[in-house]
């Protein structure tokens, strides 16, 4: 699969204009045999200021844990783009084409009292009314340890909902 595959598919993804602002997203992680090791939501910030979109993303696991990731984003060409956080190693590369975005990077991880680094491929797709999945599978020494799922609204679309 490729990001090109979707050129023609809609809801066209806009990642600035679908993160700029606030959003939630839920998710869940799954181990290479299926059985859910997490699950977590995560609110999401964004701000677009001289081209750069950033994402302040805050983790609320189901365990209690919580942790923080402050993303930068660059578009670098007409379908491209570049990130970076903290924990990602060197640079996320993506590609973004009709309603369909691939990012693939690789993370510093942690787990217990340590960091394993893993490498992603993240896909996000738009579907209609701004709902957006994201799946991600993870990868450790080329070996697939799990997959990553995520839904993602924005928030005025939950307060719609709730109404």
């Amino acid at each position: 699969m490729k990001p090109q595959d979707f050129a023609q598919k809609e809801p066209r993804f806009d990642v600035f204009d679908y993160f700029d602002g606030n959003s939630r997203a839920w998710g869940i992680f799954e181990d290479r045999f299926g059985k859910l090791r997490r699950q977590f939501t995560v609110e999401i910030t964004g701000t677009v200021k001289d081209g750069v979109l950033t994402l302040e993303e805050d983790f609320i696991y189901d365990d209690g844990e919580t942790d923080r990731r402050v993303w930068t984003i660059t578009k670098t060409g007409e379908h491209t783009y570049e990130g970076r956080a903290d924990d990602i190693v060197g640079t996320a590369i993506g590609s973004q084409y009709g309603n369909a975005l691939n990012w693939s990077y690789d993370m510093d991880l942690k787990v217990g009292d340590g960091a394993w680094r893993v490498g992603f491929n993240d896909w996000m797709f738009l579907q209609p009314d701004g709902v957006l999945v994201n799946r991600a599978r993870v990868k450790k020494w080329g070996f697939e340890i799990g997959e990553v799922t995520l839904f993602f609204t924005k928030t005025q679309h939950v307060a719609q909902a709730a109404e």
